[in-house]
């Protein structure tokens, strides 16, 4: 059954949108020869940027893992960690700080990993399962070449 309204991701995507961009100005300074767009952020900023990356990489791992052992029933609680509930205790400044491209890669992403869960929870072949990850890996790859934390 089709769900009405919308998701978390467009909602923030909305909010975000109507912010007002930052200047060229205001922009860190390109590492030289990488054309990525910087992003500026405090230490703590960027170690809690990074600590959410790490919990993607590790919530594929342990989904790759149970597939190869063909247990897919445990993909939607492993899918979950990585889900919305992940933005639950992130600092909104954050979120503000970041280009907006990169949050909108970024709510994507949480609600790729939250529609996997579903879909594992209400049962789907492997081959649904293997779909959704190239999803994922694809913002990820998508994201990686195209910003980079200023230094």
């Amino acid at each position: 059954m089709p769900q009405k309204g919308f998701s978390l991701a467009a909602i923030c995507a909305l909010t975000i949108s109507a912010l007002p961009l930052p200047s060229a100005a205001q922009r860190p300074p390109q590492a030289k020869g990488d054309p990525r767009e910087a992003v500026a952020l405090s230490p703590a900023q960027a170690e809690e940027l990074l600590s959410g990356m790490r919990t993607y990489l590790e919530t594929i791992q342990g989904i790759v893992a149970v597939m190869a052992e063909n247990d897919v029933s445990r993909v939607p609680e492993i899918a979950a960690r990585s889900g919305a509930k992940l933005l639950q205790d992130a600092d909104p400044a954050t979120g503000l700080k970041v280009p907006i491209g990169f949050s909108m890669i970024s709510f994507d992403t949480h609600d790729k990993f939250d529609r996997l869960a579903e879909k594992a929870r209400r049962g789907t072949s492997r081959a649904e399962v293997l779909n959704s990850l190239r999803d994922i890996l694809g913002n990820c790859i998508s994201c990686h070449a195209t910003y980079r934390l200023a230094p």
